[in-house]
């Protein structure tokens, strides 16, 4: 029997505790929702993916709807947004070798940048006027940026706000303690309408590690939001290939590094493609690059329908980030997943859950030697592709259900007192 992939709940909330609604503002009627997206950029893409399919989603959903992206990354512009949906882009925010908040790019200090990325968000709340505010993972905004923005959407009552959340955030003992000592329920509580979880009930969300299941607000698990998946643009689907990938490729070239040592010391016999990522150092590129000059190999940096060349992939290395892990599934390609182990531990937690399932070949990262990279290759080309589980991969939609309720439904949520103690 074929294996199936994991099965996700719907997308009925968790727990909704039937507050009387309370009309909004009057405003300005408009033709269709207006959905207002911020993401969490500091490292990858998969952040970026994940609001892009979303925001495709709710607008393919209802013609006359409209979404805006609110985004540091660069790598935005490399993909195709679609109709009515448009980016706005923030200061570019990484993080230095402790781990604090910088700006790559501009000469000012950490303050300076969250006062700037604050204002512009608060600037985009107050022009766009949406119907819902998505924001993605960290409730306040990376370093309490969104607070401000938060805060007036609560004043103005315009606005339902969701918090989404991927499967996994890290190591259980480590969500609780920074959750808890953060204050995030109480800032959930107080400024949200709503929680989608892009996944199933694994309990390892991070409202599941906090012990949070009597949240006041609704809790809805879509499943996993992933690309729907197409025929890859290129000539390179033609024929059977092997794919490397590793996500935005900031930390990915020791995984494309051991593919090609395993295959210069023993061939396949299949073409590959290193899909290296479009935040992969030049010089690790290049480096590739010339490893794979005399293999039957070619190395590209970016490609914007990488998801299509999974599905049409005979096998696939990658590592364990969300969007590719979901991609994987929902094409049933099967899968050699080597993820990352720190600092965070989300990627590994995601496979060795998806491995002991039976879903993925898995591969730490310490264990990259050319023989043992060959003989998982082996196991991997040898499985058979899954059979998906549709309904717990057809996320993209559900949470496009979850948020144009939203968008048509009046505000439920009434101030809390914590609301007055913060301004």
């Amino acid at each position: 029997m074929e294996p199936t992939v994991l099965q996700a709940a719907g997308a009925s909330p968790r727990c909704a505790h039937g507050r009387v609604p309370r009309p909004r503002h009057a405003v300005e009627h408009v033709e269709g929702g207006r959905y207002l997206f911020f993401t969490n950029e500091c490292v990858g893409l998969g952040h970026w993916r994940r609001t892009l399919a979303l925001a495709q989603e709710v607008t393919a959903r209802d013609p006359s709807a409209s979404a805006l992206i609110a985004t540091g990354t660069a790598a935005a512009a490399g993909f195709p947004l679609g109709e009515r949906i448009e980016v706005l882009g923030l200061p570019a925010l990484a993080r230095d070798q402790a781990g604090a908040p910088m700006s790559p790019r501009l000469s000012i200090p950490p303050s300076h940048l969250q006062s700037l990325r604050s204002q512009v968000a608060l600037a985009a709340a107050d022009s766009f006027r949406p119907d819902v505010v998505v924001v993605d993972k960290t409730p306040l905004g990376i370093g309490g940026e969104l607070l401000p923005m938060l805060r007036s959407l609560r004043q103005r009552g315009r606005s339902n706000v969701v918090l989404g959340l991927r499967d996994i955030e890290d190591d259980p003992a480590r969500v609780r303690q920074g959750w808890q000592a953060a204050g995030m329920r109480d800032a959930i509580e107080t400024y949200y309408d709503a929680v989608c979880v892009y996944g199933p009930e694994l309990g390892l969300d991070a409202l599941a590690c906090a012990g949070w299941s009597d949240l006041s607000i609704p809790v809805h698990h879509v499943g996993y939001v992933a690309s729907a998946a197409a025929p890859a643009s290129s000539s390179v689907a033609d024929d059977p290939y092997l794919l490397v990938t590793t996500g935005g490729g900031v930390d990915g070239v020791a995984v494309a590094d051991a593919v090609l040592g395993s295959l210069r010391r023993r061939p396949i016999g299949l073409r590959t493609l290193v899909l290296a990522g479009p935040l992969m150092p030049a010089e690790d590129v290049a480096r590739l690059q010339d490893l794979a000059a005399d293999l039957d190999v070619t190395v590209e940096r970016f490609r914007s329908d990488a998801h299509a060349l999974i599905a049409g992939a005979r096998a696939v290395v990658c590592m364990a980030g969300y969007n590719t892990v979901a991609e994987v599934l929902l094409s049933g390609t099967p899968a050699l997943v080597v993820p990352r182990t720190r600092p965070s531990r989300e990627q590994l937690l995601r496979a060795e859950l998806l491995g002991r399932a039976g879903l993925v070949e898995v591969l730490l990262p310490d264990l990259l030697a050319p023989a043992a990279v060959g003989a998982a290759l082996d196991r991997v080309l040898a499985r058979p592709r899954l059979r998906a589980a549709d309904e717990g991969y057809d996320g993209a939609a559900r949470a496009a259900g979850v948020l144009s309720h939203y968008a048509a439904a009046p505000r439920c949520c009434s101030p809390t007192p914590l609301l007055a103690m913060a301004q």
